[in-house]
């Protein structure tokens, strides 16, 4: 489900062109929608989550009833004092201050207001890493092919890269790029809010990426226990319903993290009894020798296709049409409703054969997908 915050207004031009706007800017991580009243609101709703309300006086009474924080444009002075009990979730702003200054406005309500900090105790946001021991094996463009997936299928998603290089990312970076290194910057100062994540997130398409740190030294800035504190607060903001997670290279570091996990999507890459598969086996023991043997259960490896896609990862239209993405997207489908179940492991052949192996015993996956779902 989308989240998104409701733009309503009896003026429709004012509306789509503050939505239009807030859309657009890098700081507010959610999309913004036009309405011309609460009822049209109401009645378009059913496939989005509004996160809060900005709207004008006629429509005010109905956004408040909701419970959720209302931001009023008014050009009257006094109608903030008949709301003055709600200041935590209600603010009201000068409609024609211009839309830079109401964006600011805007930023300092949310920074001030827990359900937009870092602090909400409110954690229904599902984990998804992506983590192989093996080099080279196309992980960061499999990390934003299961991004892809969520964010075309309306859940509101998250990508982070704890990548050491900008591998497939360095197309996105710019001089001006913000990425996990001011984020930890911010973090271990204590001064990380909703304005400066949003600012940090890079955005294509419908995609929100958190780039590499810029320098792969601070990726060790934060210590293995602050790391797993850093995700925990990012989940318990409940900004979106999945954060898919690029561990790099410091799964090894972060057991912790890989155990939030609801899936691991493991590429790899070589023969089953190859040097590169082993080292899969090797990752599996030392998983089982710290006491994360769970961990184990919760890995679907996936064989990365011959032909690369990494020239097509941004581009939706053309990343659809690879076969490899349309297998990955029935392998997060099934993990996302639960059709997939610890204690089973899963490759993916290039041939198109998904085999589930339980045990000593396998299926055909094609019979299976047949049975229980359909991808478009």
């Amino acid at each position: 489900m989308r989240h998104i915050i409701a733009v309503i207004d009896t003026d429709i031009r004012f509306a789509l062109k503050l939505s239009d706007f807030l859309s657009k800017e890098d700081r507010i991580p959610f999309k913004a929608v036009a309405y011309t009243s609460f009822y049209m609101y109401s009645s378009e709703t059913s496939l989005m989550e509004v996160v809060a309300f900005i709207t004008d006086i006629d429509n005010v009474d109905e956004c408040i009833d909701t419970g959720l924080p209302v931001i009023l444009l008014s050009d009257d002075a006094m109608v903030e004092s008949k709301y003055s009990d709600l200041t935590k979730l209600f603010c009201s702003i000068f409609k024609f201050c211009g839309v830079h200054t109401i964006v600011d406005e805007l930023l300092g309500f949310f920074s001030k207001n827990d359900s937009f900090g870092l602090t909400t105790v409110c954690n229904n946001t599902k984990v998804y890493g992506v983590y192989s021991p093996i080099n080279r094996c196309g992980r960061s463009s499999l990390s934003v092919a299961v991004h892809s997936y969520f964010c075309s299928t309306n859940i509101s998603s998250l990508l982070i890269s704890f990548d050491e290089y900008d591998s497939v990312f360095s197309v996105l970076r710019n001089e001006n790029s913000k990425d996990l290194s001011d984020i930890f910057y911010e973090y271990k100062t204590g001064d990380l809010n909703f304005a400066k994540l949003g600012e940090c997130i890079s955005r294509v398409e419908d995609l929100n990426i958190i780039l590499p740190a810029r320098y792969n030294e601070d990726l060790f800035y934060l210590s293995d226990n602050e790391l797993t504190k850093f995700i925990n607060d990012i989940l318990s903001a409940n900004l979106f319903e999945t954060v898919v997670i690029d561990f790099g290279s410091i799964g090894r570091r972060s057991m912790q993290i890989l155990d939030m996990c609801e899936r691991i999507f493991c590429p790899v890459i070589g023969e089953s009894n190859g040097v590169e598969r082993k080292k899969v086996d090797e990752f599996k023991a030392l998983l089982g020798r710290n006491g994360y043997a769970e961990i184990i259960h919760k890995l679907c490896e996936i064989k990365s296709p011959d032909n690369n896609i990494s020239d097509d990862i941004f581009n939706f239209n053309r990343l659809k049409r690879h076969e490899f993405f349309s297998q990955i997207s029935r392998l997060v489908y099934g993990a996302w409703y639960g059709l997939l179940h610890c204690g089973e492991s899963f490759i993916i052949y290039n041939n198109y054969r998904y085999i589930l192996e339980t045990n000593t015993e396998y299926f055909d996956f094609d019979i299976f997908w047949s049975r229980y779902f359909y991808i478009k």
